[in-house]
């Protein structure tokens, strides 16, 4: 308990937590991380009650997981929805239940969002706008978003912050942290997925999406970044109204993405022609600006009634530095050209394991799955499949593929759904091969050459002006006897142990034949004190010898295996 209420801020919100899981039938968990006893017997005895009745009504877990971190709160809904988003880390049956998860929460008044917007800008709402609808347009758990024109007329949307959510999100967190602690020490196997960093990355994810600034800074970016394209729109900051917990943006009248046929039979648009666009943004986003939407979700693309693409909501962004573009666009012309070769050594140069890989069966595994691109046409070719496999693989192994590259995989992936739902006849491959054509002869030009030479010019001059100083610290402190070399390898590990086992007997080998050698040089000695007849000296050395040899021959008899895991 005392351990508990020094990781735990509220420990009032920490036993509905618990007390929700046991409802829901997670029972044997909180069992097992020695949770149950923070929950009173009464209210234990409730849930049991609670949890049969629903056992009986929902039968897939999926459904479980999702349905309990809807009543868990905005915290865990959010959470959810992130991990709908790693595919590389739980399986595809888990990512489609939590995609279904609603981020739809009762709205606040509007007298509360009144008095929030008049602190934060500090004047009358009266002030800014000429009118502001009272009722919001969108409601989820960490703001609403209400329609309002300014003063000047231009048509806006105001999105403005739930009062107290940063600090009712801190508190949800704190738990979920100190849950996933107990998690990783009491489900090994789950260790490799790493629990615990799993939510700091929540975390951090969570705080860049509280902070109104950080999301006007990355639209102004996007706006900027596609200022001079006719096909794609990103609504216009106004810096002036925009604070840390209010933010006025352009008012773009559109329908989703996920509501195409209705787009199509109300603006006439064509629906091949969007998902080119939508389809050439990402991948410009990706691959050339190196900044990408990396909330792929379909309400966050709206088509307007003139068929432009309208990309909304940079609460949070991706970032693929140089390294990464090649990598993906490898990977993905390893894709379209039906390479396994290719496919394999690219996710391998990208990706970090996390433990023993086995590279055979992991080479096997990706070339079954490329194995039927080989007999298919490119207009045959479905990347969404592909990647969604290619994607799930570090579930098999200890393999992790860099999340940006995940959320990007899942962008296509939402896409190409999209498309092939209002013309099965849309083909990804095709529309894809020639952006990624260009790109990869951009990457061989003299300009590009030239610009990574300097680059890497650059990064071995920074390398060669602080080595002298780094050699000098590390050899400070192999001098004082505080270099730490941290090796986890198992093999080696054991390698080291063996070595060390030998040198010692080898040590205690010449000792013994020392003292033996000593012995039998001075056995004829005639001077110095003798005992039986045998010189001191001799006879010492002879019985250390021989005690050294026993003490060697019973530490061999004796020696036991070693665990190194």
């Amino acid at each position: 308990m005392v351990s508990i209420l020094k990781e735990v801020r509220d420990f009032k919100r920490f036993k509905e937590i618990i007390g929700i899981l046991l409802e829901f039938g997670f029972d044997s968990i909180v069992n097992k991380i020695n949770l149950h006893h923070s929950v009173p017997l009464k209210e234990r005895v409730k849930s049991k009650s609670k949890n049969l009745t629903r056992k009986s009504k929902i039968v897939k877990p999926e459904v479980r997981l999702r349905r309990t971190l809807e009543k868990l709160g905005p915290t865990f809904v959010k959470f959810g929805q992130v991990l709908s988003l790693r595919p590389d880390l739980i399986p595809p049956s888990y990512t489609k239940e939590l995609e279904k998860l609603l981020d739809r929460v009762n709205p606040i008044s509007y007298n509360v969002v009144k008095d929030i917007i008049e602190k934060e800008l500090g004047k009358p709402l009266s002030q800014v706008f000429k009118s502001f609808d009272k009722k919001p347009i969108a409601s989820a758990s960490i703001s609403q978003i209400h329609r309002a024109v300014l003063k000047n007329g231009d048509k806006v949307v105001v999105k403005v912050q739930r009062p107290n959510i940063k600090k009712l999100m801190e508190t949800d967190i704190d738990i979920m942290e100190y849950i996933a602690k107990l998690f990783e020490n009491h489900f090994p196997k789950f260790r490799k997925y790493n629990p615990v960093n799993l939510v700091k990355e929540f975390k951090n994810w969570t705080e860049k999406e509280l902070d109104f600034k950080l999301e006007a800074r990355n639209t102004k970016r996007f706006h900027n970044n596609f200022a001079k394209d006719n096909h794609v729109i990103i609504p216009k900051v106004y810096d002036k109204f925009s604070t840390e917990k209010v933010i006025v943006l352009e008012y773009i009248e559109g329908i989703e993405l996920n509501n195409l046929d209705k787009a199509i039979k109300k603006y006439k648009v064509d629906a091949d022609k969007l998902m080119k666009i939508s389809l050439d943004a990402i991948l410009k986003m990706v691959f050339v600006h190196g900044l990408f939407h990396a909330d792929p979700h379909p309400a966050n693309i709206l088509i307007t009634k003139k068929g432009k693409v309208a990309f909304v909501d940079f609460g949070i962004v991706g970032y693929f530095d140089d390294k990464l573009k090649g990598k993906s666009i490898d990977l993905l012309f390893g894709i379209i050209e039906s390479d396994a070769d290719m496919i394999v050594h690219t996710i391998m140069s990208m990706g970090f394991d996390t433990g023993d890989v086995n590279i055979a069966e992991f080479r096997e595994q990706i070339a079954s799955i490329i194995e039927p691109l080989q007999f298919s046409s490119l207009k045959d070719i479905k990347i969404s499949s592909v990647l969604d496999d290619i994607i799930n693989i570090p579930l098999e192994h200890s393999f992790r593929i860099p999340p940006q590259f995940v959320l990007f995989g899942k962008t296509i992936i939402t896409l190409e759904g999209i498309a092939l739902e209002y013309n099965p006849n849309f083909k990804i491959a095709e529309a894809t091969k020639p952006f990624l054509e260009k790109v990869m002869k951009q990457r061989t030009s003299p300009g590009y050459i030239f610009k990574n030479f300097v680059h890497n010019i650059n990064r071995y001059k920074t390398f060669m002006d602080e080595f002298p100083e780094k050699a000098d610290m590390a050899m400070d402190k192999l001098s004082k006897g505080s270099f730490k070399v941290d090796v986890k390898d198992v093999e080696i590990r054991r390698l080291a142990f063996e070595l060390d086992k030998s040198s010692n007997r080898i040590a205690y080998g010449l000792i013994i034949a020392a003292l033996l050698l000593t012995a039998a040089l001075t056995i004829n000695f005639k001077y110095g004190p003798s005992l039986l007849g045998i010189p001191i000296i001799s006879l010492l050395s002879f019985i250390a010898a021989s005690g050294i040899g026993f003490i060697l021959f019973v530490s061999v008899i004796r020696e036991k295996h070693v665990d190194f895991k």
